[in-house]
């Protein structure tokens, strides 16, 4: 696009072997078209004082601007190109524009012409990417091997980024030409990504697969600098992939941890702790397994820093992208910091007079709060 005011191709490009994009040369043919098509409608006017009139332009000019459908007609019937294809209704809007600051109107059904080519074409192409799609989501054709994002991933994430860097900068969002099979085909690499991600060995492995994808699909967004509108639907994916990913990564390491939080603070959702030290409350409420909360004190004490090890170690190894990664350690020992701040929550409401005898085997925030640190520093 940024090449559309420089000179047209010149004839002695081709001894020189030099090879050009279809679009390349439909560009230069247009503006050559442009600048002889003012000349001539300016010398007609001035020569014959037709004042515009478009029938003597189309009898002098007619076979030319046919000449040029009919090559634009022969070359559409096997193209499959839809970047290239927008490519070329954006070089047709730019000149449209630069015939309209001339204050020449004579090409006007010529690039009507063009459009009407062009737009239903670029359409059917992505239409049949739509299709495409949704067929190898339905036939199984593409079963992933590991978890690294697919090039299935990376093809639509390239495509896409394109054509909406290609929509028009004065409109607000993308014409609903593209608007629409872009939405279909977002919602079909998505079900295609779902569908391969229960092929992997576990959900766990799934769950990173889809993280690692999402990733990429964002990453190619951003570098392309597209508006939050087009990169919010991924965002919201991806963010939802690794909260699942969090949650599953404490269920496995932590799982007495967090099951005994959630079955356990409903039981002393109501307590206010300053009322039940006024109040003299000596025995925890129905419903708290003092027992159980003893186990999973000591256990963590025990173990917390050695599972807290493996998650690094397995999101390490999991994750392609390292930033990405380092995010997503830091939100896993977050939440368990969350969960083991609701635990010391539930003991004190449990015990408000005097904490039990083995409160002081829990271990201090700040301690969880430095083995973050320490973890997001060497990732």
């Amino acid at each position: 696009m940024k090449e559309l005011e420089k000179d047209p191709i010149i004839a002695h490009a081709h001894k020189d072997k030099v090879k050009y994009y279809h679009e390349q040369l439909f560009r230069s043919h247009q503006m050559l078209l442009v600048d002889t098509a003012t000349s001539e409608f300016l010398f007609l006017d001035d020569f014959f004082g037709s004042r515009g009139n478009h029938a003597l332009f189309a009898e002098v000019f007619g076979k030319t601007t046919q000449f040029f459908l009919d090559s634009l007609e022969q070359f559409l019937a096997n193209c499959w190109d839809s970047v290239g294809l927008l490519l070329m209704i954006r070089i047709v809007e730019f000149y449209r524009k630069c015939m309209q600051r001339r204050q020449v109107s004579c090409l006007d059904s010529y690039l009507d012409a063009l459009n009407l080519q062009l737009w239903p074409h670029l359409r059917r192409v992505l239409d049949a990417n739509v299709s495409s799609l949704r067929k190898a989501a339905q036939q199984n054709l593409t079963i992933p091997t590991n978890t690294h994002p697919h090039l299935v991933t990376r093809r639509y994430a390239e495509l896409a980024a394109s054509l909406c860097a290609l929509s028009s900068p004065e409109s607000n969002g993308l014409p609903d030409t593209l608007q629409q099979p872009l939405h279909a085909m977002q919602q079909e690499v998505c079900a295609l990504l779902s569908t391969m991600a229960t092929k992997l060995e576990s959900p766990e492995n799934g769950l990173v697969f889809l993280v690692n994808n999402y990733d990429l699909v964002l990453t190619v967004f951003h570098e392309r600098h597209l508006p939050r509108s087009a990169t919010a639907a991924f965002e919201d994916l991806l963010r939802g992939q690794v909260q699942k990913f969090v949650e599953s990564q404490l269920m496995r390491h932590f799982p007495d941890l967090v099951t005994f939080v959630k079955t356990t603070e409903p039981a002393v959702a109501d307590i206010d702790e300053a009322l039940a030290r006024a109040s003299g409350q000596q025995a925890p409420p129905a419903g708290v397994d003092v027992q159980k909360m003893e186990q999973v004190v000591k256990s963590f004490a025990r173990n917390w820093k050695q599972e807290t090890d493996r998650i690094h170690q397995y999101v390490m190894v999991s994750f392609t992208n390292f930033s990405n990664g380092m995010e997503i350690l830091k939100q896993v020992l977050t939440q368990l910091l969350l969960y083991y701040t609701r635990l010391q929550k539930v003991i004190r409401k449990s015990f408000p007079q005097q904490p039990p005898a083995f409160a002081h085997e829990l271990v201090s925030n700040t301690t969880i709060v430095a083995e973050i640190k320490q973890s997001s520093r060497s990732f």
